[in-house]
């Protein structure tokens, strides 16, 4: 791995790095101390973005006649609208479904942060994108082991604690990146 390839644009980031975590780590508590309310306010957001997405979809399959079946691309943005709707009707059952989902991105993320920690180790910040790959990894467990109550209060809970975790993150690597010059160059 090439030190300097990463050097640079980390040093040049780091007070935005550290602003951005500060952000992160508010959001992360206002989640924490309303862990329900969070958790159906992300509901009913998807539910928005699923019947706009749908009815995006729905329009294009009448506009653009020469992609494929116009009936099959209007059945799924019809289907993505119902959807949508049902979830801000339900939140609670939408919220089952999206802890489904956000097990699966948590241990992808997972996964991935700590792959970019071994890459960073030499740059330096290395040990706080482990600690996000590792708070990751044990927030889709724990969602895992507690579904389908997961979706009720975890969802907001986890995401919290996720949040306060990747802001302590970016805080550090900012704090890296600007405190230790001789590290990065």
């Amino acid at each position: 791995m090439n030190v300097s390839a990463w050097s640079g644009p980390l040093k040049r980031a780091g007070g935005a790095l550290r602003a951005m975590g500060v952000g992160l780590v508010i959001l992360g508590a206002l989640s924490i101390w309303a862990p329900q309310m969070s958790g159906l306010v992300v509901s009913v957001v998807v539910g928005v973005l699923l019947i706009l997405g749908g009815l995006v979809r729905s329009a294009f399959a009448w506009v653009s006649p020469g992609w494929g079946s116009t009936f099959l691309r209007f059945a799924f943005g019809v289907f993505a609208i119902i959807a949508g709707g049902y979830m801000i009707v339900q939140p609670e059952l939408g919220s089952r479904v999206l802890a489904i989902a956000l097990m699966v991105y948590f241990f992808v993320d997972g996964l991935t942060a700590l792959l970019l920690a071994l890459q960073l180790r030499p740059v330096g910040g290395g040990a706080w994108m482990l600690l996000s790959g590792v708070a990751s990894l044990l927030v889709g467990v724990v969602m895992w082991v507690q579904w389908p109550a997961s979706g009720e209060w975890g969802i907001g809970l986890l995401i919290g604690i996720k949040l306060l975790v990747d802001g302590a993150t970016l805080i550090g690597l900012g704090a890296t990146a600007i405190g230790h010059d001789e590290i990065l160059s």
